[in-house]
């Protein structure tokens, strides 16, 4: 196997390890000495395998100590390119995730919010629709779209950790790297006022983003409706 495939394997199975939580937060990964005998491989393969990892914010490389895993993506909150599992690890709220729908494929809808590209409109969309709680109450219900465009075993495998995120990084190595988001307010039809526990006609406040990735062409779609009369939204 060529060492520059070599530095990407490793790569790829360190960030699993630490976005599953094998290595958490302040753990010291491997030395340079172990990884390079535990692959088979050269110093300096490890070195662009570790340079990359802290290119992602995953991890700190400190001279005469190591590399300490940090896990330190770019965040504005919820207003972000992080998703919602992501702002929420470490706050004290407990927060669960709930599958209303999980992944299916459907025909992009003729009226879609966004405009499509030919290699979307062929591939088709996922769709999959979650609602974040914290106890009892409905925090954020979202409906998701993304094309299904080379995700081998997306709609039948478990998402990791819950999140849409850390299983496109993983899973596919795809990357979130902007984001396009509107808003307005909006009364809650009696889908969303059954979801989030509101009355109908509840004001809503409603997020359309879009979001773009490390791969050329390929975009997150999302709708996200948030109860704010209970909870507020951070920036």
């Amino acid at each position: 196997m060529k060492e520059t495939a070599r530095y990407i394997t490793v790569q790829k199975e360190l960030r699993r390890s630490i976005i599953e939580g094998k290595y958490r937060v302040g753990d010291m990964l491997p030395s340079e000495n172990e990884l390079c005998a535990h692959y088979g491989i050269a110093r300096m393969t490890v070195r662009n395998a570790l340079s990359n990892l802290e290119s992602e914010g995953l991890i700190e490389r400190q001279k005469g100590k190591g590399s300490i895993v940090k896990l330190k993506r770019k965040s504005i909150e919820l207003l972000s390119i992080k998703g919602f599992t992501e702002i929420m690890k470490g706050k004290e709220r407990q927060i669960d995730t709930v599958f209303l729908q999980t992944p299916i494929l459907l025909p992009w809808d003729a009226d879609f919010y966004w405009p499509l590209g030919e290699t979307e409109m062929e591939a088709g969309a996922i769709f999959l629709s979650r609602i974040r709680k914290a106890g009892d109450k409905g925090i954020m219900m979202e409906n998701t779209f993304l094309a299904n465009h080379n995700l081998p075993g997306f709609c039948e495998n478990n998402f990791i950790n819950q999140s849409l995120f850390d299983t496109l990084i993983v899973n596919h190595d795809i990357e979130m790297t902007g984001v396009v988001q509107k808003f307005r307010a909006i009364p809650a039809t009696v889908e969303l006022a059954n979801s989030l526990q509101l009355a109908v006609g509840a004001p809503i406040l409603e997020i359309i983003r879009k979001l773009t990735t490390n791969r050329e062409g390929f975009y997150v779609y999302s709708f996200a409706y948030c109860n704010t009369d209970d909870f507020t939204i951070e920036a």
